[in-house]
């Protein structure tokens, strides 16, 4: 019976979700979606990044590889909050663990019947080098068919962002500039889209335009907590996303009834 009451308890820890991009969140391969898990969970992932097609355009390109650490939080119905940490392998001698980001997701509007999900996604401004920050509105609707799943994305990438200047205080301290002005990144800038067609439970395929290239690739759920995403850039070169989701959402009350009926 203690193995069973395991069993279950380890049921409502781990919880079923859909597909997250390189950076954690929800989304196809790049690009986010308006995708929301209404419990409150935990989504841990690692997503790796060609040099080729790496966020960071340096001029040392040949050290632009990128592997990225998310942890994403659903504290409310309606707001996400992610942490992302940009490690790149071939600098750690020169930047150590990487570049920060701490960004949010607002659920707008729920998908209905015959409207999409909205979720606005924001990156605080509170970095004096914002490579990786991106503000946006997605749009997302599920279809079902009879031979399968398709999820549709659409959405606008701002093209300015907000950077910390060191040398003032305050308000003062915050400039808004273009990312060609910037420089250093010019992801998510413009419109993009993307959709899965999922003909089984266990897998399917994505594509993507995330507002430069159009990106391919398939994902595999072995489990229903945990995802494994293959994909190419313009066919050139591979890349991968591994995520796991937790749920954080526990019902003491019904563990304690099952708890007493085992005694």
């Amino acid at each position: 019976m203690k193995k069973h009451f395991l069993y279950l308890s380890l049921l409502g820890f781990f919880s079923g979700y859909g597909q997250v991009n390189f950076l954690g969140k929800p989304g196809y391969i790049a690009t986010p979606s308006a995708e929301w898990n209404t419990q409150k969970d935990l989504s841990l992932s690692f997503g790796y990044l060609p040099t080729e097609y790496s966020i960071f355009n340096l001029p040392e390109n040949d050290r632009n590889t990128v592997h990225f650490y998310n942890a994403r939080v659903n504290f409310t119905s309606f707001m996400e909050v992610g942490l992302s940490i940009a490690h790149r392998p071939h600098m750690a001698d020169k930047i150590g663990v990487g570049d920060r980001q701490l960004d949010l997701r607002f659920l707008l509007l729920k998908e209905q019947k015959y409207f999409p999900a909205v979720v606005l996604g924001w990156t605080p401004p509170a970095s004096v080098s914002p490579v990786m920050a991106h503000d946006y509105l997605v749009l997302t609707k599920n279809i079902s068919t009879s031979i399968g799943n398709i999820n549709l994305s659409g959405g606008y990438g701002s093209s300015y962002l907000i950077r910390r200047n060191p040398k003032k205080n305050g308000l003062e301290s915050l400039e808004i500039i273009t990312k060609s002005e910037f420089g250093h990144s010019n992801y998510l800038e413009g419109f993009f889209g993307g959709l899965t067609y999922q003909p089984v439970s266990f897998g399917g395929i994505l594509l993507e335009y995330d507002t430069h290239t159009i990106n391919a690739g398939a994902f595999l759920k072995p489990t229903n907590w945990l995802i494994l995403q293959g994909h190419t850039f313009e066919g050139k070169k591979w890349a991968f996303t591994a995520a796991a989701n937790f749920s954080l959402n526990f019902s003491p009350r019904a563990l304690r009834r099952y708890e007493k009926d085992l005694d």
